[in-house]
Order: structure tokens, then C-alpha cells, then sequence
């Protein structure tokens, strides 16, 4: 009987350690999907010259970026991709001081420095789902 209960409390301890992974997945792509559409408004907005728009997209952006920072991808990535979370927080400190510059070009009007850096948050982007989703391409 005791052994029941200790076999129980693991494995209900292993499946909330497995709901909380989950739960920062779904966090992070919710995220993503803000990020997403906060770079789309940016370039619309950037197409028309419209600041406001840009500043709006980049705040946007920037409230974002946020899970990317706090998330360890480690506690869901496969053991030889665990390395990605470092990079993944590296591009996410790498989007934010764009983000911040761009902030600064946009406010001095200085358009095509407020464009520079947002293809530098483009990059920054891709690189990091480049990379982390490189067996993704693989397998298709």
C-alpha cells in the first residue's frame, strides 16, 4: 500500500513538472504569435511612413519578447538542441536593443536607421528559427 501511494505521488508530481513544461510552450508560441504580428505592423507601417504605427509595433514587440527571456526551451528541447535556449536569449537581448534603437530612429526621423533596425530584428528572427527549427526542415 505504501508503495501504491509513494508510485502515485511520483507520478503526479512528474505530470504536473510535464503540465508546466507544456504550459511554458503554449506561452512561448502565444508570444511568438505576437511578435509575429507585431513585426508585420511595422513593416506596414514602415511601408507608409507612418511613426506612429512603427512605434506602436515596436512596443508591441517589445512586450512580447518577454517569455523568450524567462522560458528555459531546455525543459522541452530534445538533449541536442538544448544549447538553442542560450541562443534563443541571446537573440531576444539582440531584438530588444534594435527595438529600443529604433525607438530612438524613429523619434530623431530618421527613417531609414528605424528601417536598418528592423531588418536587424528580421535577422535576429531568423537566425534563432533557423536554427531551432533546423531538424523541423529536415524532416519535411
Amino acid at each position: 500500500m505504501k508503495s501504491l501511494l509513494i508510485m502515485t505521488a511520483i507520478f503526479i508530481f512528474s505530470s504536473s513538472l510535464q503540465a508546466g513544461d507544456t504550459l511554458k510552450q503554449s506561452e512561448l508560441a502565444s508570444d511568438m504569435r505576437k511578435m509575429l504580428q507585431a513585426v508585420n505592423q511595422i513593416q506596414t507601417a514602415g511601408f507608409y511612413y507612418n511613426k506612429e504605427g512603427m512605434t506602436e509595433g515596436v512596443n508591441k514587440l517589445k512586450s512580447a519578447i518577454g517569455s523568450l527571456t524567462i522560458t528555459d526551451a531546455r525543459s522541452y528541447l530534445p538533449a541536442n538542441e538544448a544549447y538553442a535556449d542560450k541562443f534563443a536569449q541571446k537573440r531576444a537581448k539582440m531584438i530588444t536593443m534594435y527595438a529600443d534603437d529604433m525607438i530612438v530612429s524613429l523619434n530623431n526621423e530618421n527613417i531609414d536607421d528605424a528601417i536598418e533596425d528592423y531588418s536587424q530584428i528580421i535577422r535576429q528572427c531568423t537566425s534563432c528559427h533557423s536554427r531551432i527549427r533546423a531538424n523541423a526542415w529536415k524532416l519535411k
